[in-house]
């Protein structure tokens, strides 16, 4: 049987068990269907019967003398008059402030000796809003110049206190408003005199979108429910019930199995976002709310919702590798259930800041996972402009880290010490007494370096971007000592730590002159082909705002550079710190579970993934693969390197010395611009067969079938 038909026997069969589980069928169609409806629905009225008993409820009012007692009745009572003569003329529709006018007519005024007495009297909540005058002889001769100023005592953390507070303030206000009024006719002033600008602000914003606020974090963290209880139950649950072992026993591939099982999981994940996201939607619009909480227009953007189950694709991935992992160590349910809320805790801190107002989807929280994800749910409700590149970026980093968690997730789910061990194996992943000698890292180990050096590289870069006014120097500089470090060092000793042979594993080995000479062919002609890319990609969507800055900033750095120090920090530390990276730590670890070009292609979408722009993915995924085949034909990095720094190199020389790379394209002739014009023939022809001879040489393995770098170490 082929592993594909196995492992649809396996999902189908886990599928259909988990589906029988009635905990399943609640947790993923009852809570979502009866859940929201109930919450929405009951809360709406709950907060409109509140409102309403509030609204006619009469309150206490404090005082600290009869004259302020007398004065407050005086504007409540004017107040009145002037409001009732209000509802009379406008209508019926005016009669809920009846209502309104009652509560300050019936409000009951206590009078108290001194100010101690009313204070403690609000803090016992006999009282809800405490009236002070301000007292002097000026005040009493109520002169036209002089200003009341007006003490209100509250307790903000009551409702009722909250609101007696503004229901006053709304009568002082409106008495003033009468009192300057009258000042004003007094002295024969116009209106205009005491509002010389008045401001009228005009929203041109979309409605304020309560679904936009609130549905991303509902949505993310019911993905992850979903995928907790499957996952626990194929994992603890299996070995619970004692049929993990027999399983493991059966003569199936441990991958099949994983695969299988991970379907599962990753299946009902994604059905418990569809149902809780079409719950949400149908109870909006069913309940009427559409016009209050959804987008502009008032009705539902189902484009949008379509868009956003879609894109938690990735995410559903994610989230059931790291349960898949996590609940393989539990050796009961709910031991299983234990390990699972640390998890959920450390998903809520980016998620919570990612639900903050002022949280953008930019800078780091483009690569930061769930908080990513989150902000673009929001983004995408509230209408705001997204640029492709920030979609991409959150897509594309989610993607990486789900991939490194389905590595990590099959490595510890087919490890015997956690299948047959007890608590302590948890214990084995660091220890390095467990630790075996391998030639290449397992899969796990570099998806899982990779995924975490995304996000910080990605920082870095970030955090050293120069401003608009100033160079790139530093940017270059401080990226000439970070690469050997994060690109090279750590890499080394991760490896030392897990007992990796490190000449092995990065293919630190001499080739034969055949591939050097493959290298140098493809190093000198390379940008041929990606010249050519580029200007099609012009063609077709034009170059981005921020890569053309980037570009031309880059240029005027690397101009006024010594060419030696230009030379080492574009061609030299790149080409050896990436290819030790990419083409030695990362492709050596690919090697051992996936064939030739799975490896190849993989190893090169993450390494034009690192480099941050979308427009120039294609090119440097192209040369990616082409020095990824380099590498593994040649069973050493040293040509991909030779390679690599050529083709920097040359890109550096058009830079500092561009009189000598002028001729090579026709362009002092023609005087075409030489970013923008395609190639001369004779220059397409001369260098694309330069090229294709590197890669024919490259290919000249003899009777020797193509393999990994490093024979496949067992294990994951």
């Amino acid at each position: 049987m082929k592993s594909r038909h196995r492992i649809r026997t396996i999902y189908c069969k886990e599928l259909v068990d988990i589906m029988r589980d009635r905990r399943t069928l609640i947790a993923m169609i009852v809570v979502p269907i009866v859940l929201y409806p109930l919450l929405m629905l009951g809360s709406v009225q709950a907060v409109s019967f509140q409102g309403d008993r509030l609204s006619k409820e009469a309150f206490v009012i404090g005082v600290i003398s009869d004259h302020d007692r007398l004065r407050l009745a005086n504007m409540i009572n004017s107040n009145n008059e002037v409001l009732t003569r209000a509802v009379a003329v406008a209508g019926p529709e005016f009669e809920d402030l009846n209502d309104y006018l009652q509560t300050l007519v019936d409000a009951q005024t206590v009078v108290y000796e001194t100010r101690a007495e009313l204070e403690n009297a609000l803090r016992d909540r006999r009282v809800q809003v405490g009236v002070i005058f301000e007292r002097d002889e000026l005040v009493r001769e109520a002169r036209y110049d002089q200003q009341v100023t007006v003490e209100l005592l509250a307790d903000l953390e009551e409702v009722r206190s909250l609101y007696a507070k503004m229901r006053i303030e709304d009568v002082l206000t409106r008495v003033g408003e009468r009192m300057v009024e009258a000042r004003l006719a007094r002295e024969h002033l116009p209106a205009a005199f005491i509002d010389p600008f008045p401001i009228d602000v005009v929203d041109l914003s979309s409605p304020p979108s309560i679904l936009g606020q609130v549905l991303p974090l509902i949505l993310i963290l019911m993905t992850i429910t979903g995928a907790i209880y499957p996952a626990i139950d194929l994992t603890a649950g299996e070995r619970e019930r004692g049929t993990l072992e027999s399983l493991m026993a059966c003569p199936v591939p441990v991958i099949d199995l994983v695969v299988g099982k991970f379907l599962v999981v990753t299946t009902i994940a994604i059905m418990g976002a569809a149902l809780n996201l079409g719950s949400v939607t149908a109870t909006v619009y069913f309940g009427g709310f559409d016009k209050i909480i959804a987008t502009t227009g008032g009705g539902i953007p189902w484009g949008k919702m379509a868009f956003i189950l879609a894109a938690l694709i990735p995410f559903a991935v994610l989230m059931s590798a790291i349960m898949m992992a996590v609940c393989s160590y539990a050796r009961t349910f709910k031991e299983a259930q234990n390990y699972v809320t640390p998890v959920i805790l450390a998903v809520l801190i980016p998620g919570g800041i990612a639900a903050l107002p002022a949280t953008r989807l930019e800078g780091v929280m483009l690569v930061m996972p769930v908080g990513n994800m989150v902000l673009l749910s929001r983004d995408v409700l509230l209408g705001a402009s997204i640029p492709p590149w920030n979609v991409a970026m959150v897509l594309l980093s989610t993607s990486l880290y789900a991939a490194a968690a389905i590595a990590i997730a099959a490595g510890i789910f087919g490890r015997e010490s956690v299948v047959f061990s007890d608590a302590g194996s948890l214990r084995s992943i660091f220890a390095r007494t467990y630790f075996s000698r391998r030639q290449n890292p397992p899969i796990s180990t570099g998806l899982l370096f990779v995924a975490l050096l995304f996000p910080t590289w990605f920082f870095v870069q970030s955090a050293l971007s120069p401003e608009a006014d100033e160079d790139a120097s530093g940017l270059l500089t401080a990226t000439g000592w970070l690469m050997p470090t994060l690109f090279v060092a750590l890499p080394i000793a991760v490896m030392l730590y897990w007992k990796i042979g490190v000449a092995t594993a990065l293919s630190l080995r001499m080739p034969s002159p055949r591939y050097l000479f493959a290298g140098l062919l493809i190093g000198v002609s390379a940008w041929v082909p990606a010249y050519e890319v580029n200007v099609l990609l012009r063609s077709l969507i034009g170059t981005p705002e921020a890569v053309s800055n980037s570009s031309a900033m880059l240029a005027e750095t690397i101009a006024e550079m010594s060419p030696a120090i230009a030379f080492l920090l574009i061609a030299v530390i790149p080409a050896i710190c990436e290819e030790f990276l990419f083409r030695g730590f990362l492709l050596g670890s690919l090697g051992t579970v996936s064939k030739k070009w799975g490896a190849i292609f993989a190893s090169a979408a993450i390494f034009a993934v690192f480099h941050f722009f979308l427009f120039k993915f294609a090119v440097t995924a192209m040369m990616g693969v082409v020095l990824g085949y380099l590498c593994w034909e040649s069973r050493s990095i040293v040509p991909a390197i030779l390679a690599h720094g050529l083709h920097n190199a040359i890109g550096v020389l058009t830079v500092v010395a561009p009189d000598k790379m002028e001729w090579l394209i026709g362009a002092a002739d023609s005087g075409a611009d030489i970013q923008g014009s395609h190639l001369p023939v004779s220059v397409l022809v001369v260098g694309g067969a330069v090229f294709v001879c590197g890669l024919i040489c490259a290919s000249q393995r003899g009777l020797r079938t193509s393999q990994a770098p490093i024979p496949a170490a067992a294990g994951g």
